[in-house]
């Protein structure tokens, strides 16, 4: 810890006090975090204050308090409703700063830019505030504008949790079992993707080109004109966010549809193309408002902020696909297979043990919202792993989030949906564009190519390999055990055998003699008894010093 002290003296304070403020003793000791001189605060403190504690700590500090809230294995329930607060309403920055960041990036005041512009925040978060706006050909809008400094401060943040995580994953148990270091390198990947706001509007983009053919889905699109790294302007979308949706209104509406068509969207952003919407919160799902301007005629519900949005590659894809659809089959042993492949093992890592637990955990998952969730599935095998020594890509904790998250909206909008049981309805389909996607032109071709080199130089070769047979050239190397080295360590073994049998006997043999009397006396002794005693006091120094000096040096 006298590292951490040094490097990271603000950070460790701050998480020390935090989590001493709170109660929190027993953490912070278990974590290596607390010091013989701290005192421990007041245990009464409510999980309302921690999370506004943990906002004035920053982005890096929010960010991670809402991938934590999806950890129930972690956190009581009472802190995860605290942490979900988080998720779209933080403290927002006055109007003149936002003014003066859109000024400095178009070169020129909002009021000219924009019809007309509110200087209320429609919402405030970890990164920035989003403001409602008109352009001036009448289209409404939204400005989404990034919070000055916070690349460098989330930069720091992290740089010193990486650190503090690091420490307790090594030197503490619950570090060992949690893995808080996988957690920080997904706050990383996160903010990576977050902090730029191009990357967003091209994920707008892409994941509407890719979601086209759900009629009842759509996403915001950004105006081209607009889009700047700490500023983004897009679509206003006309509706309501699912978590203030009255029943009312969801009688009006068919939600057995829309959830169907969710959770077919998703499988299909996560395992054909790629790429998904890792926050669906309900804040971040709207149900539109009929007859006004949406982004798209006839669709029901619109996904928004897409700045946490997760890239798979194809390796990945195909293994989540394969585990997703175990979990589905409750295929828990299968699902550990997977799991071995995806993650690397500790040296302590216990193969059964984890195997016997994956399908434990994999047995119990109900599938409903009143049993065991898909995302809770999820962060249970990731609990499993970490407790016998394997660690899963952090991708998996961003899509245990995704589909708790999704969850959670889907049961608002149809609480006796069945997402296991949709998972397992598209089993066939999965593996149908799996095999097409194996089945590419690029792949085919690629095969082709290399098949066709093959052919051509396959007689070559073959006359090259006869050639060698008929003139008895043909030679095998095998990398294996060094005959002459082998034998020549059984001779010398050999060989002191035999000489420490000589040295005994003569030995024996001059204690013998020792008792005769004889007129040949040597020192006082028996000649012949004390010249056997000296040369095997000779014999047996040589031994000693062949062993352990001389195969030493030729070692």
């Amino acid at each position: 810890m006298i590292q951490l002290l040094t490097q990271d003296g603000r950070q460790y304070a701050a998480l020390t006090s935090l989590l001493l403020k709170h109660g929190f003793a027993d953490v912070a000791k278990s974590l290596g975090l607390s010091t013989a001189g701290d005192e421990t605060g007041s245990s009464g403190a409510s999980a309302e204050a921690l999370a506004g504690d943990i906002e004035q700590l920053g982005g890096a500090y929010i960010k991670l308090a809402q991938i934590i809230s999806t950890r129930d294995d972690l956190i009581p329930s009472e802190y995860i409703e605290a942490f979900e607060r988080l998720q779209d309403d933080v403290s927002p920055l006055e109007w003149p700063q936002i003014e003066q960041i859109i000024e400095q990036r178009f070169d020129t005041k909002p009021a000219k830019l924009f019809a007309s512009i509110d200087k209320r925040p429609l919402a405030s978060a970890s990164l920035g505030q989003v403001h409602r706006a008109r352009l001036k050909d009448g289209r409404e809008v939204v400005v989404k504008v990034r919070r000055p400094d916070v690349e460098n401060e989330v930069a720091k943040q992290i740089r010193s949790l990486k650190r503090i995580a690091s420490v307790v994953d090594k030197e503490t148990s619950v570090g060992k079992q949690f893995r808080f270091g996988l957690l920080i390198k997904a706050v990383e990947y996160a903010f990576e993707v977050e902090l730029d706001f191009r990357r967003e509007a091209d994920h707008l983009i892409t994941l509407g080109e890719n979601l086209a053919d759900f009629k009842t889905l759509c996403l915001p699109r950004p105006v081209p004109q607009l889009i700047a790294e700490d500023v983004l302007v897009m679509e206003y979308v006309s509706g309501i966010p699912v978590k203030d949706v009255d029943g009312s209104v969801l009688l009006e509406r068919d939600c057995e549809s829309i959830a169907h068509e969710l959770v077919d969207a998703y499988l299909k952003q996560i395992l054909i193309d790629g790429i998904f919407h890792a926050d669906p919160h309900p804040g971040n799902l709207m149900l539109l408002t009929a007859g006004e301007n949406s982004c798209r005629d006839g669709a029901q519900i619109a996904l928004i902020d897409a700045g946490m949005v997760i890239e798979l590659p194809p390796m990945m894809r195909r293994k989540l696909g394969a585990l997703l659809l175990a979990f589905g089959e409750r295929e828990g042993e299968r699902a550990a297979a997977l799991a071995q492949e995806m993650g690397y093992a500790d040296e302590d890592f216990d193969a059964e043990k984890f195997r016997v637990a994956a399908a434990r955990v994999v047995a119990n998952a109900g599938g409903r919202f009143d049993s065991m969730s898909l995302g809770r599935t999820i962060v249970r095998f990731l609990s499993v792993a970490g407790e016998n020594g394997l660690t899963l890509p952090f991708e998996l904790i961003l899509l245990s989030k995704a589909f708790l998250q999704l969850e959670t909206t889907l049961c608002m909008l149809n609480p006796s949906f069945d997402v296991q049981r949709m998972i397992r309805s598209k089993t066939a389909e999965l593996l149908y564009h799996r095999a097409k996607e194996q089945a590419n032109p690029g792949r085919v071709a690629s095969a082709l190519l290399e098949s066709a080199e093959l052919a051509s130089q396959l007689p070559e070769r073959l006359n090259r390999i006869t050639r060698l047979l008929s003139e008895n050239q043909l030679r095998i190397n095998v990398d294996a055990i060094d005959e002459s080295t082998l034998l020549t360590g059984a001779h010398r073994i050999a060989n002191r055998i035999t000489s420490g049998l000589i040295v005994a006997s003569m030995i024996v043999g001059a204690s013998i003699i020792m008792q005769l009397e004889t007129d040949w006396m040597l020192f006082g002794y028996p000649a012949l008894a004390t010249a056997m005693f000296l040369l095997s006091f000779v014999i047996g120094c040589v031994l000693i010093f062949q062993a352990t000096f001389s195969d030493r040096a030729s070692r």
